[in-house]
Formats: C-alpha cells, structure tokens, sequence
C-alpha cells in the first residue's frame, strides 16, 4: 500500500504541474492576442497626405532647387499674343501665372517670338537665345506659318529637320521641362488640312521624345468663336486691320487652359 500511495502522490503532482503550465500558456497567448489586437487598433490611417503623389512637371518645378523660374516660349505670332485684347493676357503671359501658382515661385517670362516666322528661318536660328536664358520650362510652337507656304514641296521637310534640330539642341544643352505645340488655324481656315499634315511631325516628335504635345487643333476645329478679333481691338492695341486668323482672346484662353492641363497632369515615365 505504501508503495502505491507513492505512485498516486507522484502522479497528482504530475497532473497538477500540467495543469498549471496549460493555464499559464493559455493566459499568455490571450495577452499576446489581445496586444496585437491593441496594436492593430493604434495603427494610424494613411491620409491622402501620406499617399503618394503622382509626378507632375508642377510638382518637379516645384522641387527643384531653385528658388525662382524661368518660362521661355520659341514660336511665332501666336507666342507673340498677336491681336489678344492686351499683351497680359496672351496665352504665354497666362501660362506665366499659372506655373507661378503651381508651383509657390517666383516666375520670369523670357523667351523670344515673331510674327510670320517658321521653325525654319526663325525657330532653329534662335534657339540659342533660349538656350542662353537657362529656362526651366519652354514651349516650342511653330508650323501655322510652315504650313502656309502650300506651294512649298520642301515645306515639310525643312519643318520636320528643323524641329528635330531645335529639340536635339534644347534637349542635350538645357534641363526645361519642354511642352509641344501644333499649329493654330480659323475652323474654316483655308490652309486647315495642311495644318494637320505638319501635326503630325510635331506628335510623332512627342511621341518618341516622350514629350507632351498641346494638340491646338482641340481647340479651333469645329469652333469659329477661337479665332477672329474685330478693328475696335486690332487697331487700338495692335494698329493693324480686322484680323480672321489668329486666336482672339477665347483662343488665348483656350491655348493656357490646355497648358497648364499638362502641367498639372501626371507625367507619363516610359
């Protein structure tokens, strides 16, 4: 009996001990659960602050290191303003407060332009004038005057060598940030089909840039109201007869509204 005594002794604290260590686990893994559950709870939320932006080139201005900027538009009588209500409120001079706003700096319009000139015998010859203002962003609008010359078998030619050559240049010798244009024609222009022919150079030149490129053509196909401003404002600002070509002042309006789209759009990184 002693002998069995000792065995029941022996095998009661053999339960015990099992049963104290069973609880002992359940116990902590019910703290780690209910600490992982707390932590769980504490997690903060991603706000949309915390949530990454999409790269704009507003927002790539805006991070570079300098403190101001420069805008340098290279055309023709549309980057001039020719014929808007007031030289403030051309396309370019719009363009100018809008990269301002986008971006919190201090904005400098420079650039150069002429009425009547082509990418050929006015865009390429001063492309290093652009070069030579260091811009941080330019626009490159020619082909309304190309196009014109419809008689011209080498019309097209030269304006497609010629556009390559000047973005070649702004490409290997700047660091701006390069926006394309396509032509600018009345809707019922009667130079509007070889306008889009010449279109073609200038988005295909995007395309294999991975530049952006302002289709004017959205613009003034379908509607006449774009283009067009009567003696009252052309001779009193601009000392010129009725004009039927360029944009008016809803053109202009049209064409930096279109620009800052792309400015404020996503950057297409292929």
């Amino acid at each position: 009996m002693g002998k069995n005594k000792k065995i029941w002794l022996v095998t009661l604290f053999c339960l015990s001990f099992l049963l104290i260590f069973a609880s002992g686990c359940s116990q902590s893994t019910k703290k780690s659960d209910d600490s992982t559950k707390t932590e769980q709870k504490q997690k903060p939320k991603k706000t949309k602050k915390d949530q990454k932006q999409p790269k704009t080139l507003a927002s790539e201005l805006k991070n570079s290191s300098k403190k101001s900027l420069v805008y340098s538009p290279l055309g023709d009588s549309l980057s001039v303003g020719l014929m808007v209500n007031s030289q403030s409120d051309r396309f370019t001079s719009q363009f100018t407060r809008q990269i301002a706003k986008a971006t919190g700096k201090k904005v400098e319009e420079k650039g150069t332009a002429m009425v009547g000139k082509t990418a050929t015998n006015f865009g390429l010859p001063n492309v290093q004038t652009i070069i030579d203002q260091d811009p941080d962003i330019v626009t490159v609008e020619f082909g309304t005057n190309d196009a014109a010359d419809v008689n011209n078998e080498k019309a097209l030619p030269n304006y497609r060598s010629s556009i390559k050559q000047i973005l070649d240049q702004l490409q290997q010798k700047t660091h701006a940030k390069i926006i394309l244009m396509t032509s600018w024609s009345p809707a019922d222009g009667p130079n509007k089909e070889n306008d889009l022919r010449f279109d073609k150079v200038i988005k295909a030149e995007g395309k294999s840039r991975n530049l952006p490129v302002v289709n004017l053509a959205d613009i003034w196909q379908g509607d006449p109201s774009v283009a067009g401003t009567p003696a009252s404002i052309t001779e009193s600002v601009w000392n010129r007869p009725a004009d039927t070509l360029h944009p008016n002042q809803k053109g202009h309006d049209k064409i930096a509204k279109a620009l800052t789209k792309v400015l404020n759009q996503p950057i297409d990184n292929k």
